[in-house]
Formats: C-alpha cells, structure tokens, sequence
C-alpha cells in the first residue's frame, strides 16, 4: 500500500515524472506540457493514434512571431463538411514542378497525388478582361512579351449594350491589329461569342494589348475579353 501511495504521491506536484530520470508532464495555464527530465525544453510525445478534439493543429506555437518564428496553423472548416473526411498524402516525393491533385475520392477518403502542372512560357495561357459599357476607351488589356503569340481572343456577350457602340482589339498606331470591329457586335444577345484566331507572327518586343472602345450612347452593356496566348513558343 505504500509503494501504490508513493506511486501516487507524484500526482500532487506540479511536475509529474515519468520513471526514474526520465521526462516530466507538467500543467501550464490549463495545458498539458512534455518535458526534459531537467525542464530546460519540451520533449517529444509518441503515440499510434493522436486524436485532437478542437478545429486547429498549431506547428511551431511558441513562436515568437517576428523574423523567421511563426505559427503555421492547420485548420478544418468550420462548416460545409458533410462527412468524415480521411485525406492520404502521396507517398513518393514530388519532381519539381509538380502539384498536389485529388486522386480518388472514396467513403470519406481522399486520396491525394503529384500530377505535373502546366507551367512555363511555352504553355497557353489566358487574360481575362471585364468590360462595361460606361469604361473610357481605349481598354487596357495586358502586355504580351517578346516572343509572344496571341493564338485566340473572344470575346463574350454578358448584357447586350444599346445604342451604337464599337470595339476592336490591337495596340497603340493599329487598333485592330488583333480583331476588327466588324468581328466584334456588343449589341448581340447574352451569350453570344466573338471569335478569332489573329494569326499575327510571334511579337518583336512587349506590345500592349488594349480594346479601342466606344460607348455610343449606351445604357447598359457588360461583356468579358479573353486572350489566349503564349509567352514565348520558342
């Protein structure tokens, strides 16, 4: 009996050993800390199963959050889950460039893998432009590279605009370099697609792309631009 009480007796102070020399468990304003048999620093726990009640997993929480000691907190969202979820990690390591994409998804499990990405200067790529009927012309789209060859542009009809408007898309000194106002009418019905393939030789320097646009007395009117090109095919 007075060895179980000696066992026991630990339980009472502030720093609960385990075993003879061993790490300690102590309570810090209401948690739980591990540890050195010294209490100098913390000492790592092991366990098959780790099960952590609340939304959060801080990494680094003592950080002092200044020059490179910062908290990285992982967290579950607070709400749009409808089921348990069990997220597997790929197990090879990835090649660079390459991106995490969801596998399968299966009873709850996702399974997660290293897919290549679509990446470099020789992949297509889009801008996107919004335009509304009171903006001032010219549009400023973006600016193309050296190099760079505009393979499509569309442009897609949201809300037809009134009056008599006018659009054409190309650069400063050739304002339809790219499509011509009589491939573009902003009055035609919601979802209507203009479309070209410009097929103008790769770009000597950057070139900025704009919209020579003209409201003409319209009310209304909202449309998207799209440029689909590449930076440099070479």
């Amino acid at each position: 009996m007075a060895g179980v009480l000696s066992n026991l007796w630990g339980t009472t102070k502030t720093i609960f050993r385990l075993g003879k020399g061993g790490p300690q468990l102590k309570a810090n304003a209401g948690t739980i800390e591990s540890r050195n048999a010294a209490d100098t620093d913390y000492a790592g726990l092991r366990a098959l199963l780790v099960e952590v009640f609340g939304d959060d997993i801080e990494l680094n929480a003592g950080a002092a959050g200044s020059g490179d000691d910062w908290r990285l907190t992982l967290s579950r969202a607070a709400t749009g889950q409808t089921e348990h979820l069990q997220v597997v990690w790929p197990g090879p390591s990835p090649a660079t460039g390459q991106s995490l994409a969801v596998a399968s998804i299966a009873a709850g499990v996702v399974t997660l893998e290293w897919v290549n990405s679509a990446s470099g200067n020789d992949k297509a790529v889009v801008d996107n432009t919004n335009l509304a009927f009171g903006d001032s012309g010219p549009v400023a789209l973006f600016s193309l590279g050296a190099g760079g060859v505009v393979t499509d542009i569309e442009v897609i009809i949201d809300t037809p605009w009134d009056g008599t408007p006018s659009a054409s898309i190309g650069v400063t000194g050739n304002a339809s370099k790219f499509m011509a106002s009589s491939e573009i009418d902003l009055t035609s019905a919601a979802g209507t697609i203009w479309h070209v393939k410009p097929g103008v030789a790769p770009e000597v320097g950057v070139q900025a792309l704009e919209m020579a646009y003209s409201q003409g007395s319209a009310t209304q009117g909202a449309a998207r631009v799209l440029v689909h090109y590449v930076p440099d095919p070479s």
